[in-house]
């Protein structure tokens, strides 16, 4: 293997809720626990020498010579310089690495104690020139903290008191964990565990990095993610792979709810998250994002972040090394707000029919329609019984770091009545079709237990507002269907990416569903078109492995004697592994014993007696996810004993995530080794949608929505294509717009290149040996991968994520460039991406 594989990875915790894994816009996964998120971040491999050697090739061919291209994805020739181990130690025999992806550089955060301090929003309000509203609080706090000594402070209420009523409202860090409305979620709440989880679009965070959103049971939603300070990059975990960045610089950024208001938003009213959705991707810095409380007030914000110098990072007397002079500021603020109601009259609770009704993922965004001058997307939403689709329009131009200019319908412009039970959501598919004057989206309503496809026009069509009625007037107080439903009730679904120029008649999705046993066959299903190839299995990875575990059989004897599914033989006497429990068992299995064979042998006859085998196994699954490019799939999932009940505890919670995932592509002219490779070409993997074409013809369209660690991830295990920029240098590609970005760039610097000169001894740079520039003294420096200057600055640069070059920071590229091309300098690379492949910053 050339590259970390994808395992099974195994976590010491379980989720208390559905839809609990998710994928972001770069290949990080995280994964969500009972209290607290477990958030992984891939390595990439560094293929310069690959770069290098394909620059090599191209001349050569420039020059009329015919040559074989010496590198691809199953190429023996470039093993041992794909693997970076022809400069480190000789392969071995049957060479098989120990690690794999995710296995290292990960974090375990906790999330749901302590309690959120309401400062942490202060800069928000500092951002928007708004006082803090909490700020008589911090002398409450202060004083308490002096008082902690006293046993008169440890059961008080430290804030929130009705003295510092007019100072503003208490941070309440001894106050329950109630909030909102309701009368029992009011009060209290649960042990403030985590409900739902969701990575923001890309560009948003520091570096241009996803921020994480986690809503809490105490209706907190809090967002997690790294901060402006200056951050530790860790060194290659070995030979042939890039450097990685440190979560340990992830903090609280800001947050939302009870005691956590946003600048916009009124400080006195008690607010409950219930719900919460991300917009999709806008432009980088800036993103929309809703959320409901227990009222059903749906109110739309507006996030956004800017860079601004900050003085304090001046460079000291004592210090040869330029720090980062910016730092990234928050402009968070709620910009709308509505009332998500249905059609339906409200129902007497004390009435017979009455079924209690909510869900924590109700709330979903359609993707973006531009048309001229604004931005339109639908926002679903669910209430009893009924999804609502509210337009919500945003005037261009958006200018980065203002309020945007935000239409929201007064009505829905379409909604459908249908029986609903809990935890009911709705999931679009990412494209937008066009026929005529009306563009459409489609998408997928999951009741609980059935999935409804549905397709609902965004601009130039009919609208269909409901009048208010009663849901015995729609037949939806009970689901009339007349096919019988599942009784396995949905837990998560995915929609894959479509093909828009080959469109289906409904979207393509995957789901699975909460219980896999072996007498449930349905908890995985799909519409992908299977494999053409008869031969091959088509389920992917997950599937395959979860079925197998499950087909499993042993006989009773042998379960309940050898203590299986993880029973521990300490347990002898004292639980479900004793002595006396097992011959129970075994008597009401019709399974006979020692002694009552013993007994049959003294009466003068014997008698073969079967032994029936049981399922040890069964699996309880708890979410799935896709990668940003639909090539990759991951599911999280527990198993479990189907004989003995599960014993409590924290220390024996167990799950496990498992991958589906597709082989790197073949250039056209390497023909497959074996039948094998024959059969994995043509396999049609179900977790892509373009299952008709061959994997050399992927969707343009798709790949180039992705980000540069999108599309490499994509490339290592999903099937994808190779990356500009990492696989070979972007002047090599086809593609114009790449060819004509660099191009710039190098007229941009040309003048700066060509009359540099070095900083040591004033000799003139005019000497290039590979990576590297000098002067005919012998000084040699890096280059940076945008300007092509020579690094002359120590902590002058910054390390791609995705190439491993290294780019000089704006400021510094400001200062070699005159005064009137510094504002073209920073407006070509002040966002912060590499200029060699689009990739993020480490830091």
């Amino acid at each position: 293997m050339k590259f970390l594989p994808l395992r099974e990875i195994t976590l010491n915790s379980r989720p208390l809720v559905k839809r609990a894994i998710q994928f972001s816009c770069d290949g990080d996964l995280a994964v969500t626990a009972d209290d607290s998120v477990h958030i992984f971040v891939p390595e990439f491999p560094d293929l310069s020498k690959h770069r290098e050697s394909r620059k090599r090739q191209s001349g050569i061919q420039d020059r009329g010579l015919a040559v074989e291209e010496a590198w691809s994805g199953e190429d023996k020739s470039s093993s041992s310089e794909e693997d970076g181990e022809g400069n480190a130690v000789p392969r071995r025999y049957n060479y098989q690495p120990f690690r794999s992806q995710y296995s290292e550089g990960s974090k375990h955060m906790p999330v749901s104690y302590p309690p959120l301090d309401p400062r942490v929003n202060r800069e928000l309000y500092t951002a928007a020139n708004l006082p803090f509203p909490y700020e008589g609080a911090v002398d409450a706090d202060a004083e308490a903290r002096s008082n902690d000594s006293s046993d008169e402070s440890v059961g008080s209420e430290a804030y929130g008191s009705d003295g510092n009523e007019g100072e503003g409202a208490g941070l309440g860090f001894n106050r329950p964990y109630g909030a909102g409305y309701g009368p029992i979620s009011g009060v209290g709440s649960s042990m403030n565990h985590v409900v739902s989880i969701a990575w923001s679009p890309s560009g948003l965070g520091v570096n241009r990095r996803p921020v994480l959103a986690v809503l809490t049971g105490s209706g907190t939603l809090t967002m997690y993610g790294e901060s402006s300070a200056f951050t530790n990059i860790l060194p290659r975990a070995n030979e042939g792979m890039l450097q990685r960045r440190e979560l340990n610089s992830w903090i609280v950024l800001w947050g939302v709810g009870e005691r956590l208001m946003v600048p916009g938003q009124q400080t006195e009213i008690s607010e409950c998250i219930r719900g919460f959705a991300w917009a999709r991707e806008m432009a980088p810095g800036q993103a929309l994002l809703a959320t409901i409380n227990d009222l059903n007030e749906i109110a739309i914000i507006s996030v956004q972040t800017v860079s601004v110098k900050d003085e304090t990072k001046a460079k000291g007397d004592l210090s040869f090394q330029i720090e980062p002079t910016e730092t990234v500021v928050w402009l968070v603020r709620e910009v709308a707000r509505f009332k998500a109601e249905g059609p339906h009259t409200t129902t007497d609770p004390m009435d017979p029919d009455f079924v209690p009704c909510g869900t924590s993922f109700g709330l979903s965004w359609s993707p973006w329609l531009e048309t001229g001058g604004s931005c339109t997307s639908l926002l679903s939403f669910i209430d009893r019984n009924y999804v609502g689709f509210r337009r919500i329009t945003v005037k261009e131009p958006w200018i980065r770091g203002e309020a945007p200019n935000l239409v929201v319908e007064s009505k829905d412009i379409g909604g459908r009545c249908l029986h609903l039970s809990s935890d009911a959501f709705v999931e679009f598919e990412d494209g937008i079709w066009t026929q005529g004057p009306s563009s459409s989206c489609r998408g997928i309503i999951v009741t609980g237990f059935r999935i409804k496809p549905f397709e609902v026009v965004v601009s130039g069509g009919p609208t269909s507002a409901q009048e208010k009625h009663r849901i015995w007037d729609c037949e939806t107080a009970y689901d009339y269907a007349t096919d019988r439903a599942s009784q396995n009730p949905i837990v998560d679904l995915v929609i894959h990416p479509p093909d828009l120029g080959n469109p289906t008649p409904t979207p393509l999705y995957t789901l699975i569903r909460m219980s896999a046993t072996p007498t449930t066959k349905d908890w995985y299903e799909t519409n992908v078109p299977p494999t053409v190839n008869t031969m091959v299995d088509s389920r992917p990875q997950w599937v395959r492995s979860i079925a197998q575990k499950l087909e499993v059989q042993i006989p009773v004897d042998m379960y309940l004697k050898r203590s299986y599914n993880g029973e521990s033989e300490s347990d002898e006497g004292t639980g479900s592994g004793s002595e006396n429990d097992v011959e129970g068992d075994m008597d009401e299995l019709g399974v006979e014993s020692d002694d009552d064979e013993n007994v049959n042998s003294e009466l003068g006859y014997n008698q073969i007696v079967e032994t029936p085998e049981i399922h040890p196994y069964r699996f309880r699954l708890h979410g799935l996810t896709l990668s940003p490019g639909g090539g990759v799939a991951a599911v999280l999932a527990s198993s479990h004993s189907t004989q003995h009940p599960e014993r409590g505890g924290w220390h024996t919670v167990r799950s496990s995530v498992l991958f589906g995932y597709k082989p790197r592509r073949r250039r056209k002219h390497q023909e497959p080794q074996n039948s094998n490779d024959l059969a994995d070409s043509q396999l049609i993997d179900p977790q892509v949608m373009n299952m008709n074409m061959d994997l050399d013809n992927t969707k343009s369209d798709v790949n180039s929505q992705l980000t540069t660690e999108a599309k490499l991830f994509e490339y290592l295990y999903g099937g994808g294509p190779e990356v500009p920029g990492i696989h070979y240098y972007p002047a090599d590609s086809a593609d114009g717009e790449q060819r004509g970005n660099r191009e710039a760039l190098r007229r941009l610097f040309g003048h700066a290149v060509a009359n540099q000169v070095c900083d040591l001894c004033g000799a003139k740079m005019d000497i290039r040996k590979g990576k590297l520039s000098g002067c005919k003294n012998g000084h040699f420096f890096g280059t940076c991968a945008t300007s092509g200057l020579a690094v002359q600055t120590p902590g002058g640069t910054r390390s791609c994520g995705a190439c491993g070059l290294r780019t000089m920071r704006v400021e510094v590229l400001m200062e070699k460039m005159p005064e009137d091309k510094r504002e073209e300098v920073r407006k070509a690379v002040g966002e912060g991406v590499c200029g060699a492949c689009g990739g993020k910053f480490l830091s």
